[in-house]
């Protein structure tokens, strides 16, 4: 994290006559990683809206070699206990429930500060002034307005713009999915290597001919389960339909349906649009990544919190290989052949290939960096 400033500013006070607010705290860690196992950088590519501020992260290189590392993306919603109008500033205080190191934030909406503890984060919540979005913006963030709940500023006097959604991404290391997915052949091998029980997953295969999600049944501390990649047998379209409804039914058994539909509209491009292996499960608050306190009362605080595991498989890596050795390759068309998480897959070249493509890997991967 950066370094905090000498002094906090005091928390806003509660305003009179408001009555207290629910929050719903959606916290994703997404974790990368090669067929063989080993994790790479858990960054995305991904189209972000004007409003939302981007940070001064640490930079990837930095953390390559570590075993370990996960993205981590923060959704705060809000809900007023009664209709009428409602106009609140409140501060959000996130603090690492472990020993995990976070970098600097990505991206964050509204602006967040570095703390003592963590991350400060001064916020406006009101029934008014909801922006509209631009339909140019990605769904992944619009998706969140699907909840129908306060808008979310900067607090008063700060001005700027209003969304559905306060939002904040970073990384660290020491952390990581509970879940690992090994591949070999045409079987997939799923093992829980944590101490926690994993009630529910979707095993989820997006690739040019459509996407197909296969449910995962729970699995023990410790267990391990085989599975295969369903059938794909109507045209691309009805199988995203498909696989929006079924995204939406696995969250709808555990969170009231309006938050399913938030939650799957958000995640529908990472998740079923965007081309890949991957696994999503559910997991125990216990494994959250970071712990929130507000500084007015809340009369409920939901959260949620998902693994997202994304797996190369070994055609895709042998497919990264070949654009890497193509010598007419930039960063810039590297991007658009290898798609979203375009660092990971370079780095997995850099790790897995002879001495001239692993350099034209490293290359490719400095000017990606700078800029």
């Amino acid at each position: 994290m950066p370094d905090p400033p000498a002094t906090a500013p005091d928390p806003p006070a509660n305003e009179p006559g408001q009555p207290p607010i629910d929050v719903v705290q959606v916290e994703t860690i997404t974790t990368v990683q090669s067929s063989a196992g080993s994790f790479l950088s858990p960054t995305p590519e991904r189209t972000v809206p004007a409003y939302v501020e981007r940070g001064v992260a640490g930079s990837s290189a930095e953390s390559a070699q570590l075993a370990e590392r996960a993205k981590v993306d923060i959704a705060l919603l809000f809900r007023a206990q009664r209709t009428g109008s409602f106009n609140q500033d409140l501060r959000a205080q996130l603090v690492s429930p472990s020993a995990t190191a976070w970098s600097g934030l990505a991206h964050c909406f509204p602006h967040a500060e570095p703390s003592w503890t963590g991350v400060s984060w001064p916020l406006g919540v009101s029934s008014v002034g909801l922006s509209e979005l631009d339909s140019a913006v990605s769904p992944e963030w619009r998706g969140w307005g699907d909840f129908g709940g306060l808008g979310v500023r900067a607090s008063t006097g700060q001005g700027g713009s209003s969304a559905p959604v306060a939002t904040l991404d970073f990384t660290t290391t020491g952390l990581s999915s509970p879940l690992t997915l090994s591949v070999a052949g045409g079987t997939l091998l799923l093992t829980n290597r944590s101490d926690h029980a994993v009630a529910r997953a979707l095993l989820i295969y997006s690739h040019p001919g459509g996407v197909v999600v296969t449910s995962v049944d729970s699995l023990a501390p410790g267990e391990r389960a085989m599975t295969i990649l369903g059938p794909k047998e109507h045209p691309p379209e009805i199988l995203l339909d498909i696989a929006r409804r079924q995204l939406t039914d696995f969250f709808a058994a555990t969170v009231r349906p309006e938050l399913a539909a938030a939650m799957s509209s958000a995640k529908s491009i990472p998740f079923l649009e965007t081309q890949g292996l991957r696994l999503v499960a559910l997991l125990s608050e216990e494994l959250e990544p970071a712990t929130l306190s507000f500084s007015i009362p809340v009369s409920s605080q939901q959260r949620v919190v998902l693994s997202h595991s994304e797996i190369l498989k070994p055609e895709e890596e042998a497919r990264v290989l070949g654009v890497v050795m193509d010598p007419s390759v930039g960063a810039e068309q590297a991007l658009s052949t290898l798609g979203r998480f375009t660092e990971a897959k370079l780095e997995f070249a850099e790790k897995n290939a002879e001495v001239t493509v692993s350099a034209k890997a490293t290359a490719l991967l400095a000017e990606m960096r700078n800029r």
